[in-house]
């Protein structure tokens, strides 16, 4: 066991090491870099997407398996002022 200690210590350090430098010469390249900024919807633009569903009823990727007991609810509701 203390013969595999040091080539793979040794390995493992080198090799995180490398990923840090190649981290920050990444970020040194990445620097000035711009990004497009992100644009807020606010209630006075025009809505221009589908429709957003937010539903946990009957909708395949989100419904609850039919294996659980009678007792669990499956889906629900929500309620609120406006």
């Amino acid at each position: 066991m203390d013969q595999l200690l040091v080539p793979v210590g040794m390995t493992v350090v080198v090799l995180c090491v490398l990923a840090v430098l190649l981290c920050v010469v990444s970020m040194a390249f990445s620097w000035g870099v711009k990004r497009p900024e992100v644009q807020k919807y606010t209630l006075d633009q025009r809505w221009d997407h589908g429709p957003a569903l937010f539903s946990a009823t009957d909708i395949e990727p989100m419904k609850l398996a039919r294996h659980f007991e009678s007792g669990h609810t499956d889906g629900g509701s929500a309620s609120g002022k406006w």
